[in-house]
C-alpha cells in the first residue's frame, strides 16, 4: 500500500474599496469588484497554476468543493517526488 501525506495552502485575498463620503453606495454597481473578476482573478489563477507547474512531477487541477466559484478556487496539487 503506498503512503500518503497530504497539508493544506491558502491564499486568501480580502477585497475592499475605499470611497469619497459623499458615495451613496453601489453606485458605481460594484465596477471594482467586476474588474477584479474579469481581469485581475484569472490572471492571478493563472500565475499560480504557471508557478506551480515549474516544478517537475507537480499536477494542479482545479477542484470544487461546493463553493461559490466566484468567491473561492481551490486546486488539487499533487507531487510526485522522484524515490
Amino acid at each position: 500500500m503506498k503512503h500518503r501525506e497530504e497539508r493544506e495552502f491558502a491564499i486568501v485575498l480580502h477585497l475592499s474599496a475605499e470611497f469619497a463620503e459623499d458615495y451613496e453606495g453601489e453606485q458605481d454597481g460594484f465596477a471594482w469588484h467586476k474588474r477584479f473578476q474579469e481581469l485581475l482573478r484569472p490572471a492571478l489563477l493563472r500565475g499560480v497554476v504557471d508557478v506551480l507547474r515549474t516544478e517537475p512531477g507537480v499536477e494542479v487541477v482545479a477542484a470544487p468543493r461546493g463553493r461559490n466559484p466566484e468567491d473561492a478556487v481551490e486546486f488539487n496539487v499533487s507531487f510526485s517526488p522522484k524515490q
